[in-house]
């Protein structure tokens, strides 16, 4: 009880010091923060020049991304990675207490507690899966670390990078080799052709029909029924499969995120075994929310969407089809409910689709002439998404071994203090007296098993390659994947699933390949 209590302290802080007010130069950052978000801050009539804003992270990163002022963007980071101390004892609290219950059971601490069921099994593969991803990336890092080190000689005077420099200059670099910006792909993605997109890829791999159908009367949980969507996925020969709700637009009061949510999930209701093991049964269709928050629509309806929330869409959507095509005998085994450190796979399988040309062209086109997104346009998109994706993945990496290191046997450092010596070890830039790490929320949530989030990009990419690269398009290697992934839900061992779709055993280099150079 006492570590839930901490759980749930933890979460609290975060949340509610988001809202922490400071002050900047308005001149830094006009024209960057919207201005009906900043009516929305309590102004300082008494500070001249000043416009107040909140540590929440959508206003940061902007300031980060955008501000071409150093003293500006150091001042929003420090503010932002200095807004919540109180997580500090509660961090230390918890590390303490989640290792005293997990030696009480007979684990030698909280981490192989955690990962006693999940595909890695102890801290040693787990360690072992780091240090392979840092040697693949050594290299790439240090070059694109070099790069940012340059960019800001060059428009500073001095070279040394800080952490409140990576964001902008990253988008600076983007920027400027690839003459691209994010907002010309916008008018390819309105939501009804990131639709159509979803029934091709549901049509063209299994064979299955999308079907929108409405609501009854007190169905839908919003007031503005316009505002949630009711698709049923058909199959061509086994008939309905199950149920989505769409629930993607903003209003007062949602869950500000997005998420896939089983309403109900499937399972055999007359205690026979399933249809993948030869048997035949009644079965309880599932039933999965998908929210978002995506752009909300316009005055005339149109809702046309940022390429990274169409990629978000797809990714939830990934979410949805591993629950509505699982078959499971048992509901607590049903789609998503498998193992922490696979269940993001399919999802991020679902991204890599739409990254893909080929299917790209088949529905992102020009909400106004119906063109289809052009191959230069494709290309920069490509260029400027393998340009620091090094320095993307080393941050990751850091994340996964602090994981590690707090839920580890403790030895009494500090969390802070074992921060700031992962990021001198790689090379990572610090600012000392800031602890991000206590806004770290995933230490509730994924407390050792952050690396889970790496390993299911490494499963994608190997998936992808085996079976997708050539033709993504490819019914037979659709049905494949759905029958030796999908259908098994978390009924079955991933380690075996793997195996048994790709002829071998999962490799990082499967991922590390697709990464691109400097």
């Amino acid at each position: 009880q006492h570590i839930s209590q901490l759980e749930s302290l933890f979460t609290y802080n975060i949340t509610s010091h988001k809202k922490k007010l400071f002050s900047l130069p308005e001149k830094d950052i006009v024209g960057m923060i919207p201005r009906y978000l900043l009516q929305q801050i309590p102004q300082d009539d008494n500070l001249p020049g000043m416009a107040t804003v909140s540590s929440d992270d959508a206003i940061v990163n902007t300031i980060l991304r955008y501000s071409s002022s150093p003293c500006t963007r150091k001042e929003a980071y420090l503010q932002s990675n200095t807004s919540c101390p109180e997580n500090i004892d509660v961090l230390q609290a918890l590390i303490y207490h989640r290792h005293e219950l997990s030696v009480m059971l007979g684990f030698e601490n909280y981490a192989e507690r955690y990962l006693q069921d999940k595909m890695m099994e102890n801290r040693t593969r787990v360690n072992q899966f780091l240090k392979q991803m840092s040697f693949s990336i050594k290299d790439g890092f240090r070059e694109e670390m070099n790069l940012l080190s340059e960019a800001k000689r060059k428009c500073e005077g001095e070279s040394e990078v800080k952490p409140w420099d990576i964001p902008y200059y990253t988008h600076k670099l983007k920027s400027e080799r690839h003459e691209f910006q994010s907002s010309e792909l916008t008018p390819y993605f309105p939501i009804s052709q990131c639709f159509d997109g979803m029934r091709i890829l549901c049509s063209r791999l299994f064979g299955i029909d999308m079907q929108e159908i409405p609501m009854d009367e007190g169905e839908s949980w919003c007031n503005e029924n316009h505002n949630v969507r009711k698709v049923q996925l058909v199959h061509e020969s086994e008939g309905p499969l199950g149920t989505i709700y769409l629930d993607l637009h903003p209003r007062e009061g949602k869950y500000s995120h997005s998420a896939h949510f089983a309403i109900r999930c499937g399972c055999a209701t007359n205690g026979a075994e399933c249809a993948e093991n030869g048997g035949t049964l009644k079965y309880q269709y599932p039933i999965v929310g998908l929210v978002c928050n995506l752009s909300s629509p316009t005055a005339n309806g149109m809702v046309l969407l940022s390429h990274s929330e169409m990629e978000t869409l797809f990714h939830e959507f990934g979410h949805a089809l591993h629950s509505l095509l699982s078959r499971t005998s048992f509901q607590h085994l049903s789609g998503t409910r498998a193992a922490v450190d696979f269940v993001e796979t399919p999802s991020q399988l679902m991204e890599l689709f739409v990254r893909d040309p080929r299917v790209l062209k088949t529905f992102a086109r020009h909400f106004q002439t119906g063109e289809p997104i052009s191959d230069e346009l494709i290309s920069k998109l490509a260029g400027s998404r393998k340009l620091f994706q090094y320095v993307d993945i080393q941050t990751q990496l850091l994340y996964a071994y602090l994981d590690q290191g707090l839920f580890s046997t403790p030895s009494g450092e500090s969390a802070t203090s074992i921060f700031a010596g992962l990021h001198q070890k790689m090379g990572i830039p610090y600012a000392e007296g800031t602890f991000w790490h206590s806004k770290f929320g995933h230490v509730v949530t994924y407390g050792a098993g952050y690396y889970s989030y790496l390993l299911d990009q490494v499963f994608a990419a190997d998936i992808w390659k085996t079976c997708f690269a050539s033709d993504p398009l490819n019914r037979a290697e659709g049905n494949r994947y759905r029958q030796e992934v999908l259908i098994h839900g978390g009924a079955k061992d991933p380690n075996v699933m793997l195996r048994e779709l790709l002829g071998r055993d999962p490799s990082v280099e499967s991922y590390t390949s697709m990464l691109g150079g400097v």
